[in-house]
């Protein structure tokens, strides 16, 4: 089932939206006002005091006005428009502040996002109820304006290491879930297990993300698991943190990420970043971004992007990036052989790009230091069955890598393989 949103006929520059919740859940957490996160220090002495919701049912008219900064001129390259979101964010549906509706809002109206989801916590501070769950969906929809912004909804499946009251906890870390009708509990038997996570996750129509991998020492048991073409990708930053540059799980790889670590043992997944805000600052924590390759900014279009990997991890917020083997663009599986190869990337505020690097199966092969502002390079190479590539790229007087691409897969010796 593809998200289907609602829209109305409304000027490009101002979005005016009428809000019909006929439940709201009204949750009394005294903490919310001096903690907006849970730090690992804190969760354990939390979690012992319980916030109790005080739940209030109302019916309430609200009027969302405002103006989506990002619509005026989403850049476009290799084909396709680029759109810039993220996919995890908490609100007082479990333990960050504001609203929903505060959150949507802000995303379109101060970060500019093409889209965005809130992703809560499946039990944390309390369970997730159904009138949680609601309010989750329902506002979504109304916020959501194909053409404009583009919202979906989701849930954070945290299972973190067991503790006094937490014993069915294994320990086997974060998802971000999107577009489910319902949601499940990493606390509860039998969707406490990664293979019975899976398997719920099999039976809808939904897209999955690895959450900073590695935090809270969950382990995701070291990518061992069943396989689900459902998990469609990996955050490589979360919050301000960098979880690419570092060993992943295994200390007997050459020192591979995480993310090449998963992909390594099966997992065709892509690359993405989240700013997992738990304070009224939903996607401007920092500049970095989520960006998707899709035709146009409708629910339906970004949505089969994500499904097809076709999306990038940038810590820019207007950086622009495409990657192509044989036509195909980044988060294909392609027949292998000999490889045609172009990268392109721009950047909105003509920032010069300093280095392009070219990896296969974790290694960087080829090396650009083009010193412009939008780089197109193209590079021959060979590929078989099991083999990867992605890119990474970075940009002068910046720290550290600016954006680094889904992989293109390689699943066959010749080039009958799906694109």
């Amino acid at each position: 089932m593809i998200l289907q949103g609602t829209s109305d006929d409304r000027a490009a520059a101002v979005t005016a939206q009428e809000i019909l919740t006929t439940t709201v859940m009204l949750k009394a957490q005294a903490l919310m006002n001096t903690r907006g996160v849970h730090d690992g220090e804190k969760r354990a002495k939390m979690r012992k005091t319980p916030i109790k919701a005080t739940l209030v049912s109302i019916s309430v008219l609200v009027w969302a006005v405002g103006t989506n900064l990002a619509t005026a001129d989403s850049p476009s390259i290799g084909g396709y428009n680029v759109y810039y979101g993220q996919l995890h964010s908490h609100t007082n549906i479990s333990d960050g502040q504001g609203s929903p509706s505060e959150a949507y809002a802000y995303a379109r109206d101060t970060a500019g996002l093409d889209f965005f989801s809130v992703a809560d916590h499946d039990y944390w501070f309390d369970d997730m109820t159904q009138a949680d769950w609601e309010t989750l969906k329902n506002t979504a929809n109304c916020y959501n304006d194909d053409g404009t912004y583009v919202t979906f909804w989701g849930f954070e499946w945290t299972s973190d290491i067991p503790e006094p009251g937490y014993e069915t906890l294994m320990g086997k870390g974060h998802f971000t879930v999107i577009n489910s009708d319902d949601w499940c509990n990493a606390k509860e038997v039998p969707t406490n297990e990664l293979d019975e996570l899976v398997n719920w996750l099999d039976e809808r129509d939904v897209v999955a993300v690895f959450n900073h991998p590695g935090q809270y020492d969950t382990t995701f048991d070291g990518f061992h698991f069943k396989y689900t073409d459902k998990i469609v990708g990996m955050e490589l930053w979360n919050r301000s943190d960098d979880y690419y540059s570092n060993d992943g799980y295994y200390n007997d790889d050459g020192g591979l990420p995480y993310y090449d670590e998963a992909i390594v043992r099966g997992w065709y997944i892509g690359a993405t970043g989240s700013q997992d805000n738990h304070k009224k600052n939903w996607a401007t924590e920092n500049e970095w971004r989520m960006a998707v390759l899709a035709p146009e900014r409708t629910r339906a279009s970004i949505y089969a992007a994500i499904q097809a990997r076709r999306f990038y991890s940038s810590r820019d917020r207007n950086l622009a990036l495409s990657f192509r083997i044989n036509g195909a663009e980044m988060g294909s599986k392609i027949g292998g052989g000999s490889l045609s190869i172009q990268i392109e990337a721009s950047d909105g505020d003509n920032e010069n790009f300093s280095s392009v690097e070219l990896l296969k199966n974790g290694i960087v092969i080829e090396a650009w230091t083009p010193g412009i502002t939008n780089p197109n390079v193209r590079a021959t190479a060979t590929g078989s069955d099991g083999d990867y590539f992605y890119v990474r790229v970075y940009q002068s007087g910046e720290n550290g890598w600016r954006a680094i691409s889904s992989p293109i897969f390689i699943i066959s010796e010749n080039n009958s393989a799906e694109q």
